[in-house]
């Protein structure tokens, strides 16, 4: 039973888009402060707190969710992604515990799904529903290296362009080379190619980890921009290999 659901949720989770968030803090009240049907309307929190602003029942996720009364609530999108799922965004929200990400993830929708507020209203259904996909886009943003840079500089005022150049000619040069060989090589040249890649990629993702300790967001962009790179190298790999 709680295999296939997981493998919905983890799989809803890889196809759900929202737009990055402002973080505001963990601990406020929420705009609402009973669970009927009248507020709930307009309920959204701004912040999360431990407790259910309801009952009073200490929450089993960072989520505005009680299954103890019921009370669910929009988030608001200045709420980060770390604070949805209850992780710590300092010292350095690059460096994110990928166990406890996913624990925190199955956690929050074992409360949020839509098929676990099958039965109640078709106000609450739907608030569930939109609580369930920001905690989808959540954990997609977070639980991808790539995704997670982009997020973190989109929040520090700096975006990563699916245009955006490589400055560095060298590199430019040797991805060029790189993909002549992916689709020339033999099955060892390949192999040899993707494990020198993942080498680099684990250098970059190095160079992204002091980046943001030290918050250097020029530097950390010009990482990201080389991590997506690299990331399209391991996909024209993936493919290759599949092919063959």
């Amino acid at each position: 039973m709680f295999r296939p659901f997981l493998a919905r949720v983890v799989v809803a989770a890889q196809a759900t888009h929202r737009p990055l968030a402002v973080s505001n803090g963990y601990y406020a009240r929420a705009f609402t402060d009973k669970a009927n049907l009248s507020s709930l309307k307009h309920s959204v929190v701004t912040s999360l707190t431990k407790t259910c602003p309801s009952c009073g029942t200490i929450l089993p996720t960072a989520l505005p969710v009680c299954p103890n009364c019921n009370y669910i609530a929009r988030i608001h999108d200045s709420i980060s992604y770390h604070d949805i799922l209850g992780l710590p965004y300092e010292p350095n929200p690059f460096v994110v515990d990928a166990a406890l990400l996913k624990r925190r993830f199955i956690e929050g929708q074992r409360v949020s799904h839509p098929d676990a507020w099958a039965t109640k209203s078709e106000l609450q259904r739907d608030i569930a529903l939109d609580v369930s996909n920001t905690l989808n886009a959540a954990y997609k943003a977070l639980s991808s290296p790539l995704h997670r840079i982009e997020y973190i500089l989109q929040r520090n005022g700096l975006m990563v362009a699916e245009a955006d150049p490589l400055e560095d000619l060298e590199l430019i040069s040797e991805i060029m080379e790189v993909r002549e060989e992916i689709e020339a090589g033999d099955i060892e040249r390949i192999r040899t190619l993707e494990e020198d890649n993942d080498n680099k990629i684990r250098e970059v993702v190095s160079t992204v980890i002091k980046s943001v300790a030290e918050k250097n967001w020029e530097e950390t962009k010009v990482a990201a921009v080389r991590l997506k790179y690299l990331n399209g190298i391991a996909d024209a790999i993936k493919q290759r290999l599949d092919d063959m």
